[in-house]
């Protein structure tokens, strides 16, 4: 084993139920995953919601619960691990301000994610590590060395996490290369899972989470996401799973764009089909709708398509 990934066989986990912990290696598979991803591309690690999001997914698919994962304290303890060199504490490096950092032994671990944010929101990862884990097959050994190591109790879970990391793979791929989310239909169903994932996923963090219609934005406490990917023209009839055909939409603002009930414009506004009775009390909350600006994707590659935009009006019912 090349001890740049060596290192990783060697966490300080403690126990859970017998068995070693999963916080450690669920964080270290979420960041594996966001390398093959694109979306982590220096040592310097942010600790955003897709990294905790994917940790929740990990968590839960090693321990039956997301309720339970407290990312905050694998992000603190993490710190404590010997990185491939050897060297203690450079696995991880939490980037204190320099105050903190001369009281930081004083202050105990964190008790909460908000806590933990408040005394960093990034941490540099070995960079040797870094360099290694950006290779697909380096990536996969790293994994199967995680998932090896600490979850041998449970073959079950092992076979699970070994799905997980092989989808999180296909759907990285797309992410680093989104040109490739539009064409024929995927010729298997993993391909077409990777290529939903992706979609999904890229929609999703374009607009930050929040609905593209009525603007509401919440994430809960274990880290579900209340929007959904939309496309704007249907895959069946498009092909075409790149973000600028999407919009993340609440589920019920979903269904009424797919039933053509309301339609985003070209012209960056939310237009209501007349079938909807504005005199109908039920009815308002589709009405109030009609002429509100679209949310739109502060990175313009993520914004919507005029000619997906222009098909959805054309469809709206009339």
């Amino acid at each position: 084993m090349v001890d740049a990934l060596g290192c990783l066989t060697r966490l300080r986990v403690g126990q859970s139920r017998g068995n070693p912990a999963p916080n450690k290696p669920c964080l270290m598979l979420a960041i594996i995953c966001e390398i093959q991803a694109g979306h982590i591309t220096s040592p310097r690690v942010v600790i955003d919601t897709r990294l905790i999001s994917r940790y929740h997914e990990l968590y839960e698919l090693a321990a039956g619960s997301r309720h339970e994962a407290r990312p905050w304290l694998p992000l603190w303890f993490l710190a404590s691990d010997k990185g491939p060199d050897g060297a203690a504490g450079s696995l991880w490096q939490p980037e204190l301000s320099p105050t903190l950092a001369g009281v930081v032994d004083q202050l105990g671990a964190p008790r909460s994610l908000d806590q933990l944010l408040k005394r960093f929101g990034a941490a540099r990862l070995h960079p040797e590590l870094l360099a290694r884990l950006g290779s697909e097959q380096a990536a996969r050994e790293a994994g199967a060395h995680l998932i090896t190591r600490y979850f041998a109790w449970s073959p079950d879970t092992q076979a699970k996490l070994h799905d997980y990391l092989d989808e999180a793979f296909a759907s990285g791929s797309y992410e680093k290369s989104p040109e490739q989310l539009k064409g024929s239909s995927p010729v298997s169903p993993q391909q077409a899972k990777a290529r939903s994932a992706a979609f999904r996923s890229l929609v999703l963090e374009a607009y930050d989470y929040r609905c593209a219609a009525s603007r509401l934005r919440y994430i809960t406490p274990d880290y579900r996401y209340l929007v959904e990917a939309a496309h704007l023209v249907p895959f069946a009839e498009s092909q075409d799973d790149r973000p600028s055909n999407g919009v993340a939409l609440t589920p019920n603002l979903h269904w009424a764009m797919d039933n053509h009930l309301i339609a985003p414009g070209p012209d960056h506004r939310w237009h209501v089909s007349p079938t909807v009775d504005a005199l109908v009390p039920d009815s308002r909350w589709l009405c109030e709708l009609d002429e509100q600006p679209l949310v739109l994707p502060r990175d313009p590659r993520w914004q919507p398509d005029r000619e997906a935009l222009a098909w959805r009006l054309a469809h709206l019912q009339r």
